[in-house]
């Protein structure tokens, strides 16, 4: 309605129905439950007498909008956009995603809908290959530079030219220290990656699944995702892929994975 204005309350991690938000969304809730569990707490909640929905935005810009599909996209939108955080990717119901859409001056990168996938240990397949999954090394470098490019520009038309190279490698380096790059194939020459990104007490999310395209048909990234989920020793898995990836989503779904919802997500330009 005219002049109506969304009561938002500052994201408490501590609040009940802050916590049975989360937990209530499942796959969507686990970026913002391990972020809760950390301290980081940047973010909103809304609804009269509970958390009925909640808008959290990470450091890396990721912004995570937690809600029935009912809700009312335009406050929620208005909400966001009023709190002038610096996020570049959204992630959530519709409603909410769509009306953000509307109000961004530039076309959008990307706007589509995702399909969330999950499994565990004990979903995993055992496909030919995943023992020789290794952390990445620093030989890796560029190569991993390579592959981040190129999947930047296949699944979200991102030109590499207009990505931030300094960035790019910081990124990469941190991930190599920290152990949360995974790849297949010699040091230097690797033929696929994948990425663990969110991880903490919800559950562990997978980014960046990439195989160069010489190495194509030999179930390397199945191989890649299976391995993260014996890794996680019990731990639930997650990732989220564009809805028309399928032969994404046939490689996830073999190594042990199974769709349990979806969302929409924007990229900003």
């Amino acid at each position: 309605m005219p002049g109506f204005r969304l009561a938002t309350t500052p994201l408490d991690p501590d609040a009940p129905a802050v916590a049975a938000c989360v937990a209530a969304a499942g796959a969507h809730g686990v970026y913002v439950a391990n972020a809760l569990a950390v301290g980081e707490s940047l973010g909103f909640s809304f609804g009269a007498k509970s958390a009925l929905g909640l808008c959290w935005c990470g450091p890396r810009g990721n912004l995570v909008v937690i809600a029935p599909e009912t809700v009312d996209g335009h406050a929620v939108a208005e909400a966001v956009l009023a709190a002038n955080w610096s996020w570049r990717i959204a992630m959530g119901p519709a409603p909410v995603i769509d009306a953000l859409r509307g109000r961004l001056r530039q076309k959008p990168v990307v706007h589509r809908d995702q399909v969330y996938y999950r499994g565990d240990a004990s979903t995993a397949a055992r496909p030919a290959g995943a023992a020789e999954v290794r952390a990445a090394v620093p030989a890796d470098r560029d190569r991993l530079v390579q592959a981040t490019l190129a999947l930047n520009h296949s699944d979200l038309q991102l030109d590499p030219a207009r990505v931030d190279r300094r960035w790019l490698y910081d990124t990469i380096d941190e991930r190599i220290r920290d152990g949360t790059t995974r790849v297949l194939g010699p040091a230097g020459s690797l033929d696929a990656k994948l990425d663990l990104g969110s991880q903490g007490p919800a559950g562990v999310v997978v980014e960046g699944v990439f195989t160069f395209p010489h190495a194509r048909g030999r179930g390397l990234a199945t191989a890649l995702v299976a391995s993260a989920l014996v890794a996680a020793a019990g731990a639930p898995v997650f990732l989220h892929v564009g809805h028309f990836n399928q032969p994404a989503r046939t490689a996830y779904e073999r190594a042990g994975m199974a769709a349990v919802g979806r969302c929409r997500l924007l990229l900003r330009g």
